[in-house]
């Protein structure tokens, strides 16, 4: 029975340590037009994606508008190591596809309406099936889809407010191997799979935007955290060790089973600034804070207790600045923008399915007004980090090495 523990325990430990990892990556890239001026955009919110940046952009609009997008996301990923040794491997090359869906409409009475459709949370890795790390991930994926009916009131000439209600969908899969346990005299090549969907899930955001002159607006928002309790599969295969005493244990313990891990989605603040410099330019500056102390531990249970897990995380709020402007030719708008993201990872919970760092952040883009009705923006965003992990609560220590290209598009429309 002893024995029977000490497998259970090596198996499911890894394997729901990688599953939320994936979580607590914010993709961020929710309009082609804020990405281009290096996602800046809660002190101005002069569009529909308002519902996500700032709802109280929305009471700033006149009559209907629309508008829809996505981005590509192409990661490469490589890890050296673990230490001592030097061996190289490149993550599976992917692409995710975020998306973003907005509707808003101004009343005469100063009062708006909205709703979004879209990805805050939702990418993942993937890592050659006999790599070295395959005990610490293989597949990880998130997907979440936030749907966020939003309404907006002008209180006074120079103050806007506005509230969201967020109703969440989700899933996560998960893959990886087990290739030594504790007390078993040969190697194991137990296959884990995991596959859930969360539970419905809600939460609230709520945003004010004050227009201090002409030229110069203050703006200000918030999205309360949310638990989601996924529940779903998780099987395993591969079973066999060659020893007759052995693979019976294997056989009967892991089985197809019904299992639930709750996640929380953190708090997201955020405060920004917009300055018109002249009529042809504006300017553009974002403080966030994030509050990912939520995860400090993840738990799954199962009604087999001897498969629960409980697991420390113990990462920590993070922050991140974000300045940007914009430059309209007629027709034609050029905009860029800057990044510093801090990483809310501590190295010793640091693993391969989504490493992260502290990331400096480039953005160009352009959007053109191709008739009165309609809009086109597209963005470009560069991302890159190096991070060496040496003390590694995982024991999986090494040097992640990513860059990413991220290519935003979104077409507007409003009469």
């Amino acid at each position: 029975m002893r024995l029977r523990a000490i497998i259970v325990v090596a198996v499911l430990c890894g394997a729901f340590a990688v599953t939320a990892f994936a979580g607590g990556f914010q993709t961020g890239t929710q309009n082609a037009r804020a990405m281009g001026m290096g996602h800046a955009f809660v002190g101005v919110a002069s569009d529909a994606s308002a519902i996500y940046f700032n709802p109280a952009g929305l009471a700033n609009l006149k009559g209907m508008h629309v508008m829809a997008g996505t981005t590509l996301i192409m990661p490469t990923l490589k890890f050296t190591g673990p230490k001592p040794l030097t061996t190289a491997t490149d993550a599976v090359e992917k692409t995710f596809t975020p998306i973003n869906v907005y509707g808003a409409y101004a009343m005469d009475n100063k009062l708006s309406f909205g709703i979004g459709v879209f990805n805050p949370y939702g990418l993942g890795s993937e890592w050659p099936g006999n790599w070295v790390g395959r005990s610490a991930a293989v597949k990880t994926e998130l997907r979440t889809f936030y749907i966020n009916p939003t309404v907006a009131y002008q209180l006074t000439d120079n103050i806007a407010v506005g509230a969201g209600f967020n109703y969440i969908v989700s899933s996560i899969i998960m893959n990886r191997v087990t290739t030594s346990v504790p007390g078993l005299p040969v190697a194991t090549n137990i296959k884990t799979d995991l596959e859930g969907d969360g539970k419905a899930a809600y939460t609230f955001n709520f945003g004010l935007l004050y227009k201090a002159t002409e030229g110069l607006s203050i703006g200000a928002s918030y999205r309360h955290s949310a638990e989601i309790e996924f529940e779903g599969d998780i099987k395993f295969s591969n079973l066999t060790v060659g020893i007759p005493t052995i693979d019976p244990i294997l056989a009967a313990t892991f089985k197809t089973s019904k299992g639930a891990a709750k996640l929380t989605m953190p708090y997201d603040f955020r405060a920004g600034i917009s300055y018109d410099v002249m009529s042809e330019l504006t300017l553009n500056a974002d403080f966030q804070y994030v509050g990912w102390e939520s995860y400090s531990e993840l738990a799954a249970t199962f009604a087999n207790p001897l498969y629960n897990v409980k697991i420390a995380k113990n990462w920590e709020n993070a922050y991140s600045f974000k300045v940007g402007g914009e430059y309209r030719m007629d027709a034609l708008a050029l905009r860029a923008g800057y990044v510093f993201d801090a990483t809310p990872i501590p190295t010793k919970t640091m693993d391969p399915s989504l490493p992260g760092a502290d990331r400096h952040e480039f953005t160009v883009g352009l959007g053109y007004q191709l008739t009165k009705n309609i809009r086109v923006d597209a963005a470009y965003q560069y991302i890159s980090f190096n991070q060496e992990v040496n003390d590694s609560g995982f024991g999986f220590n090494g040097k992640y090495e990513n860059s990413t290209n991220l290519f935003g598009f979104n077409f507007g429309f409003g009469f």
